[in-house]
């Protein structure tokens, strides 16, 4: 295709630029190399057999293994253009002059090829592979081949001899490539990291062993050559290749133009030239040599340290990648994920920095700084708006979902001023940062900001690493966020479930504290339930169903319904825990579980409880704590043995602690320490609020360490009922003989009619009671004087009556006669709709529940526990 004409063409702006840079490169090379030659012919008497030194080629050598392919030509034009100039100045023939523009282009050439054909990359003359390399092709085969054509030029044109002028060409060049051209090749390697600091101690170096090779080849008798030695081994002995070569061309043209002119050791062979420049080259050539040697042992140790750092470094740094990523796994809640990255993911990659997360709103990041960020760069919890974009690099990074690399502080300022300025105004030495979003998916979570103290500090490793962390940072973010909204659920479920206490429970206050296990949701099987009963007492229930879940959640939830059905009906603690034994067996998961229920009566101060495996109440009273450890039994559902139950009257102002066996339990001791922690705890507190027993008491079991299992602890202050109040819903009796039955009968009777018993019930009542008191007063003290009778009458709801007889004697069995003595328990259970029986060492007591008006006696009947 022909371009239209007027119309440039795309290659000839590029050609342009090349065909200038080759002329530029052409007209340096040009200029050194007639310096060099000029120096060669004029200094060092290049006409002649005595000192040789050529620098040229060390100059072309060097322009060659530096230069691009494509500007080969210019510089091998420009170095045959140069020495044929020279040449011709200094009076040689054309064919002379073309026969050394041969040798000067072949030599450069031959060597820099053979060079590149074995290392075509950038050649560091810091490692033994390419020191020996450019030593063989460079500084031997090319001068070797330029020695040949040179030497036959001067036999051929100068009558010269051949092996004389091929160790002069040799030796000449050879040693200019080996310092001049090799400090030229060293200098490539440097290229990027020269810092003025470098340049002016290099040429103070520089200045100090001319200095001293002028010291030390000025006198003839006194042999100081050695002197500007200990100047090239120290700066070999720094790792610095370029210098060295630099050092030892300074030493070798000083060397040389003395030697010329006269002067030092080897102005003696002044009449054996051969000699005198064999000896003088082999001389420079080994102190060269030696200091490269050892500039490349000294960089080859550095290296080695180096890379063994960095290995450490990078097992460091996997270690804690690793410990950062167990951090995440196990973080459950966004808080959790953000002080990991916080404390030590950021820290990982960089020197400081910040992680952002998206609002739950989308309109904005709340951002985390670490320690070391100044608080007005990045603070804790600040809130930053997404709708300014340009601003801030962290909120373009959520708003593109792409990284942001600021790898120096010029692309910093040029791009963020404002965020540039706050760092100069705080102090701050970021100079290098770099923003990596939080992406699941193609959602954009946040973003992990990594600022450096440093410029160029964004490297591919961290980059990597960085990268990973966003990736770790982003399934953590979202398996908290669905947590979250997992507890959110689950403590709703709870709050459900778990009943309210009410504040105008008869005789008492009470307070619930639950807490759940850290490690999971907010659903366990711990329960509680403190509620009233009828005839003015309070039931209290605290639980625990085996495992966590929903499935024990709903579990827990039917058995405190349970409970509180049963209660609600007058069933004393242990026909609830009996009835609960049943209803276990109907509901999933209930199996095993533990439940503890007691009843207070403020009228009397009476607490009847009984335990299904749950751990004992404590009751605490004028600094003493008690566990109440009688009417023990095993979980629901283990037993066939009748439960049974315990009393207790309450001292004035005591306080009742239950709790689950999570506030007791721990893993590394025995239940018995935390139960004695417990009950030093409860003594020292004083007081009658339930809710500040509550937190003292789970403060001083928790001891600020995480809840392995749920927690409950209820607190009840035992108190009693106004003047009046029990005397208006309860009838109290005691009776001491069968004389006194009548006036019980009269009083049972005024009682009814006060609260407007059916007739029906007045009957039902007058017959339990009188039976149930005649056997007590025959039955319970036989054999011995007639002790009291106690006789309690209360009103229940949906006018139910119980009737509780009270005595302090030991019955009697049913007789074995065939009479009908001890048959009157018979005759109650017929009538009364539940029947309890309690037998103990210090007494018995009978618990009947009469049915309301109109119900059928003898239905729904529990058995008789005894």
């Amino acid at each position: 295709m022909t371009p239209v004409a007027g119309q440039p063409t795309g290659r000839r702006p590029g050609r342009i630029r090349q065909v200038r840079t080759s002329a530029l490169i052409a007209l340096a090379v040009a200029a050194a190399y007639t310096l060099g030659s000029g120096c060669s012919w004029l200094l060092f008497h290049a006409s002649a057999v005595g000192a040789v030194f050529f620098p040229p080629a060390g100059v072309t050598l060097g322009a060659l293994v530096l230069a691009r392919r494509r500007h080969w030509p210019w510089i091998l034009g420009a170095a045959g253009a140069a020495e044929f100039g020279i040449d011709m100045w200094q009076g040689l023939d054309p064919l002379t002059a073309a026969g050394f523009v041969v040798t000067n282009v072949a030599e450069p050439l031959v060597g820099a090829t053979l060079l590149r054909q074995i290392l075509p990359e950038r050649i560091d003359l810091t490692r033994y592979r390419d020191a020996i390399a450019f030593l063989l092709c460079a500084v031997v085969a090319g001068p070797a081949v330029g020695a040949v054509i040179g030497a036959s030029t001067s036999v051929l044109t100068m009558r010269s001899g051949w092996w004389a002028a091929f160790g002069q060409f040799w030796a000449g060049d050879g040693l200019a490539v080996l310092t001049l051209g090799a400090a030229l090749v060293g200098l490539d390697s440097l290229r990027g990291r020269i810092r003025f600091w470098q340049l002016t101690r290099g040429g103070a170096t520089l200045a100090v062993t001319g200095l001293l090779t002028t010291v030390g080849f000025w006198p003839r008798s006194v042999p100081l050559a050695y002197l500007p030695v200990p100047v090239l081994l120290a700066v070999g002995f720094r790792g610095r290749v370029a210098t060295v070569g630099a050092a030892g061309f300074v030493m070798a043209f000083t060397a040389n133009l003395l030697s010329a002119a006269g002067h030092g050791p080897w102005a003696a062979l002044v009449d054996r030239p051969q000699l005198e420049a064999a000896s003088l080259q082999v001389y420079l050539a080994v102190v060269v040599l030696g200091a490269w040697a050892l500039a490349i042992a000294v960089a080859e140790r550095d290296r080695a340290q180096a890379e063994s750092r960095r290995e450490v470094a990078a097992r460091r740094r996997l270690q804690a990648l690793q410990d950062v990523t167990a951090g995440l796994a196990t973080a459950a809640t966004s808080e959790q994920v953000i002080r990991v990255l916080v404390d030590q993911g950021v820290g990982l990659v960089a020197d400081h920095g910040a992680v952002a997360l998206v609002e739950e709103t989308g309109g904005g990041l709340r951002t985390w700084a670490t320690s070391a960020t100044p608080e007005l760069v990045a603070g804790s919890g600040v809130e930053v708006s997404l709708a300014e974009p340009g601003r801030l690099p962290i909120v373009d990074a959520v708003r593109t979902a792409q990284p942001i690399r600021l790898p120096t502080v010029g692309a910093l300022t040029a791009r963020y001023p404002a965020l540039a300025q706050a760092c100069s105004d705080t102090g701050a030495r970021t100079r290098s940062l770099l923003v990596v979003p939080i992406r699941v998916g193609d959602r954009c979570l946040g973003a992990l900001a990594f600022g450096f103290d440093h410029d160029n500090a964004i490297t591919p490793e961290v980059a990597s690493i960085a990268q990973t962390l966003a990736e770790l940072a982003g399934q953590a973010v979202e398996r908290a966020e669905l947590y979250e909204a997992e507890h959110a659920a689950a403590h709703q479920l709870q709050s459900a479930l778990l009943p309210e206490i009410s504040a105008d429970l008869p005789g008492v206050t009470a307070a619930v504290c639950y807490r759940p296990a850290e490690r999971g949701r907010d659903v366990g099987g711990d329960w509680y339930d403190v509620f009233e009963l009828p005839g003015n007492r309070v039931g209290i229930a605290v639980g625990d169903v085996v495992g966590h879940g929903l499935a024990s959640a709903i579990a827990m939830g039917r058995l405190q319904q349970s409970l509180r059905s049963v209660a609600q009906t007058g069933a004393a603690p242990v026909e609830v825990l009996e009835a609960l034994d049943t209803a276990c067996h109907t509901i999933a998961g209930a199996d095993f579980a533990t439940v503890g229920y007691a009843e207070y009566s403020p009228t009397d101060r009476l607490l009847t409880y009984a335990c299904a495996g749950h751990l004992p109440p404590l009751l605490v009273a004028d600094g003493a704590a008690r566990y109440l450890t009688d009417a023990r039994s095993l979980p629901l559902g283990l037993t066939a043995q009748p439960r049974t139950q315990a009393q207790t009257v309450a001292p004035s102002s005591a306080m009742l602690v239950w709790y689950s066996d999570g506030l007791v339990e721990r893993r590394d001791q025995v239940i018995d320490a935390g139960l004695d922690r417990l009950n030093r705890a409860a003594a020292q507190l004083t007081g009658v609020d339930p809710q500040v027993w509550c937190d003292r008491l789970l403060d001083a079991m928790t001891d600020g360490q995480a809840i392995t299992d749920d927690t409950v602890v209820a607190c009840v202050h035992l108190g009693g009922l106004p003047a009046g109040t029990a005397n208006s819903l309860a009838l109290r009796l005691t009776l001491t003989s069968p004389d006194d039955l009548s006036a019980a009968r009269r009083a049972l009777r005024d009682w009814s009619a006060k609260h407007g018993l059916h007739p029906d019930q007045v009957d039902a009542l007058l017959a339990t009671c009188n039976e149930a008191l005649i056997n007590s007063l025959e039955h319970a003290y036989h054999g011995q004087p007639t002790g009291p009778v106690a006789l309690r009458v209360m009103l229940l709801d949906r006018r139910q009556v119980r009737i509780e007889v009270t005595d302090r004697g030991h019955w009697r069995g049913q007789s074995q006669d065939g009479s009908d003595r001890g048959r009157g328990l018979d005759l109650i259970n017929r009538m009364a709709r539940r029947l309890v029986l309690d037998l103990s060492g210090t007494g018995t007591r009978v618990t009947i529940t009469l049915p309301g008006a109109g119900a059928r006696a003898g239905v729904d009947q529990p058995r008789i526990t005894w």
